[in-house]
């Protein structure tokens, strides 16, 4: 995955989008700022439905018609429905609240792949992809109904790339690289997490709280949860699951490391008998596991049971890893309680 895609990062970068691999680039243009702009008040709704009198029947021409540049909070509220097309949200469109009936009621799902007629890469198979800072979605599942299991790919459900980002109550199913964790400090609460093969990955900051992650059928006999992409000592990156679930049907790696520095916790996470024995894997970056973070912390379950895990991998006490543990780890700036409830 990880070399395909940095050379497809490069071919959308110079169409003047935002790819995938340039991960030093990406961690530029999303600096931890004090968060200033906007407001917890939502100043416009759209109503969005396909069957009923609504503002409009698609959820990218509701997208299309924000004005760039906007500044403050606008709800897009999604009847329910299954939703048939690629949505996304430019970096130029921020303040913009998803929200749907509920993720078994409001679907949006596109089947696409990398290599599809030649001409999609990894990055724009995405049903969903949000490049705009300050952004939100809640109670919508985003589906790639490509058939993986049949035939095995990248097929992005949703890849995220601003900052200040957060999602609640969604449900992201996919096979392979479900979920884009791109770039910047993202929150996931009380979210389902459906893949078999790399399906978080990316080099975000990023906090899983109460999710529940879990492998659905496969072609391959072993899988990885995560592919995290920190890349140097310097970058606080990393990915967080506080009090999830793991489960499904294909075994499953917690993880690989996408870079030399990749970091992944899982804390109090209840873990199915689905976790191979080995845990983690290096990956690319053999020779460098002194530099890794592959930490579990006080999990549960049968597959939290560490007899034959890799030796460079940690169980490590809360006290030891208490400032990832904390909302200040992504939102020491407060932008997290800033946004609308």
């Amino acid at each position: 995955m990880a070399t395909k895609l940095r050379l497809e990062l490069l071919a959308v970068l110079s169409m003047a989008a935002i790819g995938i691999g340039v991960l030093d680039f990406m961690a530029i243009i999303t600096p931890q700022h004090c968060y200033a702009a906007g407001t917890t008040t939502v100043v416009r709704h759209i109503y969005i439905s396909q069957n009923k009198p609504a503002d409009f029947n698609s959820i990218q021409k509701a997208i299309d018609s924000i004005p760039v540049g906007n500044n403050q909070w606008i709800r897009l509220h999604i009847a329910a429905g299954v939703y048939h097309e690629k949505v996304k949200v430019p970096q130029n469109k921020s303040y913009i609240l998803l929200e749907g009936e509920g993720r078994d009621q409001t679907v949006i799902e596109w089947g696409d792949h990398a290599g599809n007629n030649g001409d999609t890469d990894t990055a724009n198979s995405a049903t969903f992809a949000s490049y705009a800072d300050d952004s939100m979605a809640r109670y919508i599942t985003f589906k790639n109904s490509h058939d993986g299991v049949k035939n095995m790919g990248p097929a992005l459900a949703a890849l995220v790339s601003g900052d200040r980002s957060s999602f609640h109550d969604c449900s992201f199913i996919s096979v392979q690289d479900t979920l884009s964790d791109l770039a910047g400090r993202h929150y996931y609460e009380n979210c389902y997490i459906e893949g078999s093969v790399d399906f978080i990955f990316g080099n975000a900051q990023s906090i899983f709280q109460g999710c529940e992650v879990s492998t659905g059928k496969s072609s391959v006999r072993q899988g990885f949860i995560t592919a995290q992409g920190r890349e140097s000592e310097e970058k606080d990156t990393g990915f967080v699951f506080k009090s999830c679930k793991v489960g499904g049907v294909t075994p499953v790696y917690l993880g690989r490391a996408w870079s030399a520095y990749a970091r992944v916790i899982f804390y109090r996470t209840d873990m199915s008998n689905i976790i191979v024995s080995r845990g983690w894997d290096a990956w690319n970056s053999v020779g460098n596991e002194s530099k890794m973070m592959m930490v579990e912390s006080e999990c549960t379950g049968p597959g939290s049971n560490r007899t034959g895990r890799v030796p460079w991998s940690k169980e490590l006490r809360p006290d030891k890893i208490s400032r990832f543990l904390d909302l200040s780890y992504i939102s020491a700036d407060g932008w997290l309680d800033a946004q609308p409830r």
